[in-house]
C-alpha cells in the first residue's frame, strides 16, 4: 500500500485543503475568538477558510501554511473591527439629534448613554437598496461623491441625486420619530416619510447633513 502525504502531487487540492482545515481549525478558531466578539467569531473563522480556499494556490507548504493562515485570520479580524467601526460611525452620524428640536432629550432621556440605533436602522432599512448604498458609501466608507459614483458605475450628477434623496428620507424619518418621542408619543417604528406631517416636522427640525 502506498501512503500519501499532503505534499504529494497525487493528492488533490480538495484533499490538501481538507488536511489544512482539519489540522488548523481549532488553532485558528482560538486565535479569532480572542480578537472578535463571540457572536462574530464563527463568521470570521468561516471567512478565513473561504479566503484560504479561494487562494489555495498561494498557500505555502507545511509548516509555513499555518503561519499563512494566521496572517489571513489577522486580516479578517481587522476587517471585522473596521466594519464595526464604520457601522458605529454611521449610526452616530445619522442619529445626531437635530439642534433645532427645542433641545429636547433623546429617546432615552437626558441621562441616556447614547442614541438609540433602532430608528436609524429602521430608517436605513426603509430605503431602496440603491439609495441606501449611496448613503453608506459616503457616511460609512467615507468616499467622495465622485469616488462613490465610480463604485456604483453612474455619473456624479446621478449619484448626488440618489444620495440627496436617501439623506433627506433618513433625516426626515429620524426627525419625525424624535419629535414624537419628545411629545411623549411611543415610537414603534419609523413613520412613513411620504406623509406631509412627517416632512413638515423634519424640515423644521433638521439641519443639512452634507
Amino acid at each position: 500500500m502506498i501512503l500519501r502525504n499532503a505534499d504529494s502531487p497525487a493528492v488533490s487540492a480538495a484533499e490538501r485543503f481538507e488536511a489544512l482545515y482539519t489540522g488548523s481549525y481549532q488553532e485558528i478558531t482560538g486565535y479569532v475568538r480572542r480578537r472578535v466578539p463571540p457572536d462574530a467569531a464563527d463568521d470570521v473563522v468561516a471567512q478565513v477558510f473561504t479566503v484560504a480556499w479561494r487562494r489555495f494556490g498561494q498557500v505555502p507548504g507545511p509548516p509555513q501554511d499555518r503561519l499563512w493562515l494566521f496572517g489571513v485570520a489577522r486580516n479578517c479580524a481587522a476587517e471585522h473591527h473596521r466594519a464595526a467601526t464604520r457601522r458605529l460611525r454611521l449610526r452616530t452620524r445619522l442619529s445626531q439629534e437635530p439642534a433645532a428640536a427645542a433641545h429636547a432629550p433623546g429617546p432615552g432621556g437626558p441621562d441616556d448613554a447614547g442614541p438609540d440605533p433602532g430608528p436609524v436602522l429602521a430608517a436605513l432599512a426603509s430605503l431602496k437598496p440603491r439609495d441606501r448604498e449611496a448613503l453608506q458609501l459616503v457616511l460609512w466608507d467615507e468616499l467622495s461623491h465622485a469616488e462613490a459614483a465610480a463604485v456604483l458605475g453612474c455619473t456624479v450628477n446621478a449619484f448626488e441625486l440618489r444620495y440627496r434623496r436617501a439623506r433627506n428620507r433618513v433625516r426626515n424619518a429620524l426627525a419625525a420619530a424624535w419629535a414624537d418621542t419628545a411629545r411623549g408619543i411611543p415610537t414603534t417604528g419609523i413613520p412613513a416619510t411620504g406623509t406631509p406631517a412627517g416632512h413638515r416636522r423634519a424640515r423644521a427640525a433638521t439641519p443639512r447633513m452634507d
